[in-house]
């Protein structure tokens, strides 16, 4: 019965306004029912047993039925599992039955070469053999020689007769001769048959080896990607423009793993090259120890000159001898200004310069010492791509003195070094292996490493000339980081 929404008053079917109240009586539109019922039907109820309150008999059987869709789907699961575990196990065991099967094939007799190991030692078992009744016979007649009687009572023991007894007409001499032939040839073929029973012994190590071999599998290296293929030269120049102002630079990357080269700017151009002239003093002092004209134990005055970097910045060594290792080391290791300038001193700027060109580095130009303030309008001179170069030789070993192992002791500045900021390559490369050199001006960056991330083995030289040198680490570090991710990426399939 419908009541009216304003003063409760019971209304009648059909009835517009309440008799009591004069309220108009609204009722839902046939729309409304409409949408009503749909969200009704739409409705989705999960139960797998009935209400407590209710009875329903079809709730009851809609969770009966699900309870066995449940149940046919977990036992589904498990056949397939089953096939699975089966499956895996018949390849696997059919696998290793094979390799077993093509052990025994290959040192089965039927296969064995003509020098196989099983006729050679059958061959040593059968001349052994035909060897062992000559040599047996000559040493049983020298014992029947030297102690006839005692050879004759041996053989009438063994036959049950007593000494002083006729075996069937007598002991003769024949018969005595016949008796040590006998024993002769028993002892042969004992010797025999022992030889026989060691022949399989002997060809069990050929079995073993040759199941260590087929255990033993190559382990193949993934690819790595190649430098001319995967750097785009736009993207280190967008690089060095958003990150720096300089007016000149060479980018210059060479892949050891492809020997593969890429590039931005004239990279065989002569650029100031600052405290890069550690590679080419270290190429030469290296070409002249292994030709013997110099050694890492000849000794080397100390000059402190110029203010270093590390730990060698004191002049309490002037005037001091130390091995010429000393001085590498520390050079690259520390780039101390004070063991370049000794260096210099010591091979000369003629003989570095001649030694680098006559090796094929043409732009080597050394004209000076480092040096504060007044240059008298001299510098020193190299290109990106003969500094890569020149690290590669150095790593590759082609010198005895200073290899990859050397490189990676000494060739790299020192952590502790007191201007970090110069490590424009290495901030990014955290999980990579960076054998650098750098140095820096008023109006100069130059950078180089042997760096080794991943599969990838490349060195990467960066040299820029402008206003600002000193900035310039920030854009050299962003190429640093872009090369190492193309470089590292593995490869696409087909490539």
């Amino acid at each position: 019965m419908e009541v009216c929404r304003k003063c409760g008053a019971p209304l009648k079917d059909g009835d517009r306004f309440c008799s009591k109240c004069g309220a108009k009586v609204r009722r839902p539109s046939s729309r409304y029912e409409e949408r009503q019922k749909k969200k009704e039907q739409k409705k989705v109820t999960f139960r797998t047993s009935p209400e407590k309150d209710t009875g329903y008999r079809e709730h009851f059987e809609e969770g009966e039925n699900r309870r066995s869709a449940l149940t046919l789907t977990a036992l589904l699961l498990m056949i397939m599992a089953a096939c699975v575990a089966v499956f895996a196990f018949f390849f696997f065991y059919t696998g290793s039955r094979k390799t077993g099967d093509d052990i025994l094939i290959l040192s089965g007799p039927e296969n064995a070469g003509e020098g196989s190991g099983s006729e050679l030692l059958q061959a040593d078992a059968e001349e052994a053999a035909g060897a062992a009744p000559e040599a047996a016979e000559p040493a049983e007649t020298a014992l029947s020689a030297q102690e006839p009687e005692s050879a004759a009572a041996a053989q009438q023991e063994a036959a049950g007769i007593t000494p002083g007894e006729d075996a069937g007409g007598g002991n003769t001499d024949g018969e005595k001769e016949s008796g040590a032939l006998t024993d002769a040839g028993s002892e042969s073929a004992l010797e025999e048959k022992q030889k026989e029973e060691k022949l399989p012994a002997a060809s069990e190590p050929e079995e073993t080896e040759i199941e260590t071999e087929t255990e033993t599998e190559p382990q193949t290296e993934a690819p790595s990607p190649s430098a001319a293929d995967v750097i785009d030269p736009a993207r280190l120049e967008s690089e060095i423009a958003s990150g720096s102002t300089a007016s000149q630079y060479e980018i210059y990357i060479y892949d050891l793993k492809h020997d593969s080269e890429a590039a931005l700017g004239d990279c065989s151009e002569p650029m100031y090259a600052s405290a890069l002239i550690t590679v080419p003093i270290l190429y030469t002092a290296a070409s002249l120890i292994d030709d013997g004209t110099l050694s890492m134990d000849t000794q080397v005055t100390y000059e402190a000159s110029i203010g270093g970097r590390g730990e060698y910045t004191t002049e309490a060594r002037n005037g001091l001898d130390f091995p010429l290792s000393f001085f590498l080391q520390t050079m690259a290791h520390y780039s101390d200004n004070n063991c370049i300038n000794t260096l210099i001193d010591y091979l000369t700027l003629d003989t570095i310069n001649s030694v680098c060109r006559e090796a094929g580095y043409q732009s080597v130009n050394l004209e000076r010492k480092l040096v504060n303030g007044d240059t008298r309008g001299l510098d020193n001179y190299i290109s990106a791509r003969d500094i890569s170069l020149m690290v590669r030789d150095l790593y590759k070993g082609k010198f005895r003195s200073v290899d990859a192992a050397w490189m990676e002791e000494y060739f790299h500045i020192d952590a502790g070094d007191s201007l970090p900021t110069l490590f424009g390559l290495a901030p990014g490369l955290k999980d990579a292996v960076v054998l650098n050199q750098n140095g820096h001006g008023d109006t100069r960056y130059n950078e180089t490493a042997l760096i080794r991330s991943g599969n990838s083995v490349y060195v990467l030289t960066a040299m820029l000339y402008g206003s600002a040198g000193f900035s310039y680490n920030p854009a050299v570090t962003n190429i640093a980081d872009y090369v190492n991710a193309v470089m590292t990426e593995e490869p696409a399939e087909g490539n």
